[in-house]
């Protein structure tokens, strides 16, 4: 193959899904940290991808000329009024706003361009290809350009992003991008058409393809349902994982990564891709990551439960693309045959952004992903096997398999069960559940965000201002904040409200201002919780800031906080952007000088305690590693907190409490723009 084509493709590629977690990590704390942000650039990605194949699609119509002049013009236009891709700190939300357009159009005005004519890439350089050789396949440029994909996410965590920051990566992009243009607009100066070598139907000589000629309008809906389930099933997988782990470049790559891999084993060569050996194990994983919640006795532990959830989805979304690789059509059809899988990429994308927030009060399309996965793969198993396995009694056996794994799925989704309310936005899933204690028959209310308790009360009248779960007086938290006791004064921050259980502690004349990015947590915990009601009662002072609480203690006067309290939870995920320098910089301008930083670090997926200590080192501050490993039936449980101060007679009359499974962990001094988890995740 022409060197030039190869360069262009796998550079193209590269520069299209490095920019996606590069300029995603960059907004990423503009916007609270929450799923929804990798969620919503996925989908203007997808979109603007399609845009990009529609581009592609009318340009390929045009003279060889013209489309030298026309795609010239793009590239310039994106080198000279977008490049670098920083966006501009006027972009910045104040907080409070709806954040899915404002995302939207921040992505817009930074790399529309860019990425539009790097999405035309692909179909156009195979087209051009096809000119100028018109006897050999342009199915391994594909392939080719997947692999500069795939590249250019494994290589993000592990070198991009721990080599540099955001601003330098941004710069670096910029600099490569202008690269890739020139060797474009060399390829596209040199396209032209060999009329001796076009066949009398049309298409150069379409070696190794499955469908030359005309394709039908049901092969053409294909082209569109198999890309967007596939999509469907990244991106609602993708959400999974982050709603219990962390929205972080790691988990946003690793699902897409495997997304790519499918790619290229299916347009690589047809024998890479053989129905029941895929279908089948397809089958399996998708069995067991819809089950894996029902087996409440099972804890795989998280290693095991992200292979569990991520081979469901590579298996299903390699079955998707090898039946989409077995439709595709010859050379003449193949910029339609793009527009269409990239129209089913975006499909995919608004039903998991726009229309199941709206549509859903759970995260229900991973489970309809799921099920419409079982149903999608077993067809395929079926189709692949041998004649006398598709007898009735084997159709039966599977049909049962297939109701065992609906069981489970629906159980929780589709009734209510003890959840008195479920609510679900762009910043996660909050529901409100009571149930009775079998041993004690108290009855109890929890408050959940995302999969994790976020406040629980008793509902006997005697131990209803009694705090529960996280918040005991013996954990970190009941610590500093008994520590206030008799302080008529006292001020409180709290990052992440929950049910308010903290307001528990506060005490007549004391100020307890809550800092919550959802609305609907407010609403909920006013609701269906009485600690803020009694807080009031006492003669505490409520205070309540809507929005993300590092943009709005940007905004505010010094606080002089006695006790600021870190507890923003959606699942075991936390916020990265809370626990950067730029963050406790702003936190220390709004404590006391002898005030106390109480962060949660209870978490079963990363060991947060380092990076909480280095940056108490960074500010010359004693850190207290405070933990309580018991748990009782009173509704209090396991906790593990880091409290910061300069004030040492607070720091010599709380002596560390190190739990058993701590690990020591050299980890660097996180900021805004370069932080890595891989140091710090944990399977236990």
């Amino acid at each position: 193959m022409n060197l030039v084509f190869c360069l262009v493709s796998l550079l193209g590629a590269f520069l299209l899904f490095q920019v996606q977690p590069v300029i995603s990590k960059f907004i990423l704390p503009w916007f609270g940290g929450s799923p929804g942000v990798w969620t919503t650039c996925m989908l203007f990605f997808q979109v603007v991808l399609f845009g990009g194949y529609g581009y592609a699609h009318v340009l390929a119509g045009k003279k060889p000329r013209t489309q030298a002049l026309i795609h010239g013009i793009f590239l310039l236009v994106a080198v000279v009024l977008f490049l670098p891709i920083v966006p501009d700190p006027s972009m910045k939300p104040s907080g409070g706003e709806e954040p899915v357009g404002q995302i939207l159009m921040l992505l817009l005005r930074t790399v529309g361009i860019p990425y539009l004519v790097l999405s035309a890439t692909s179909p156009l350089v195979q087209v051009w290809f096809s000119h100028q050789y018109p006897k050999r396949s342009p199915w391994r440029l594909y392939s080719l350009s997947n692999i500069g994909s795939l590249t250019a996410l494994l290589s993000y965590p592990v070198l991009i992003e721990t080599r540099w920051d955001v601003m330098a990566q941004t710069k670096i992009w910029s600099w490569t991008f202008v690269v890739f243009a020139v060797l474009m607009g060399c390829c596209a100066l040199t396209n032209r058409v060999r009329p001796e070598e076009i066949t009398p139907e049309g298409d150069p000589h379409p070696l190794a393809e499955t469908h030359a000629g005309k394709p039908t309008w049901l092969r053409r809906m294909l082209w569109i349902l198999l890309p967007g389930f596939a999509s469907l099933m990244l991106l609602s997988t993708t959400n999974h994982v982050c709603q219990d782990v962390a929205v972080i470049p790691f988990l946003w790559v690793l699902p897409l990564s495997l997304y790519l891999i499918s790619f290229i084993i299916s347009f690589d060569h047809p024998r890479w891709y053989q129905r029941a050996g895929w279908a089948i194990p397809a089958m399996v994983l998708v069995f067991l990551a819809s089950g894996m919640y029902e087996l409440g006795s099972w804890n795989p532990g998280f290693l095991t439960e992200l292979a569990i959830l991520l081979g469901a989805m590579f298996t299903v979304c390699m079955v998707c693309h090898g039946e989409l690789a077995h439709l595709k059509p010859g050379t003449k059809h193949l910029t339609e045959y793009y527009l269409l899988m990239s129209a089913g990429g975006a499909l995919g994308g608004l039903v998991v952004s726009i229309v199941a927030p709206l549509v859903f009060n759970t995260f229900f399309e991973w489970s309809l992903a799921l099920l419409a996965g079982f149903a999608l793969v077993t067809w395929v198993a079926f189709s692949g096997m041998p004649e006398r396995l598709r007898t009735l009694p084997w159709k039966a056996a599977w049909l049962v398999l297939g109701i065992g794994t609906l069981v489970p799925m629906t159980k929780w989704e589709f009734t209510f069960g003890d959840r008195l309310e479920r609510y679900r936005d762009f910043y996660g899933l909050l529901s409100v559940s009571e149930h009775t204690d079998e041993d004690t028959g108290e009855k109890f209310r929890s408050f959940i965000s995302g999969s994790i308790k976020h406040g629980r009360q008793s509902l006997a009248p005697e131990r209803r201002r009694e705090p529960l779960t996280y918040y005991s007086h013996e954990a970190g938290i009941g610590v500093a904040l008994d520590a206030l006791k008799g302080k008529a004064d006292a001020k409180v921050g709290v990052i992440g409200m929950g049910a308010g259980t903290v307001a528990c502690y506060a005490e007549k004349g004391q100020t307890y201002r809550f800092y919550e990015i959802n609305a609907a947590a407010e609403k909920l915990a006013l609701k269906w919780f009485s600690f803020i009601p009694d807080l009031k009662e006492r003669g505490a002072i409520y205070e309540v800031a809507l929005g993300d609480a590092r943009l709005t203690l940007e905004h505010e006067a010094p606080q002089q906080f006695d006790v600021l309290l870190l507890d923003a939870f959606s699942g075991d995920s936390v916020p990265v952007h809370l626990l950067t320098r730029e963050a406790f910089e702003l936190f220390l301008r709004h404590l006391k000088p002898d005030g106390v930083i109480v962060v949660h670090v209870t978490n079963h997926s990363l060991n947060l305690a380092p990076v909480v200590e280095r940056a108490a080192k960074e500010f010359q501050l004693s850190s207290i590693r405070y933990s309580n490993e018991a748990k009782d039936k009173s509704g209090c449980y396991p906790t593990d907190y880091v409290l910061l101060t300069k004030d040492q007679a607070f720091v010599k009359a709380h002596p560390p409490v190190v739990p058993a499974y701590a690990k020591a962990v050299d980890v660097p001094l996180w900021t805004d723009h370069r932080h890595n988890l891989f140091q710090i995740l944990q399977n236990r």
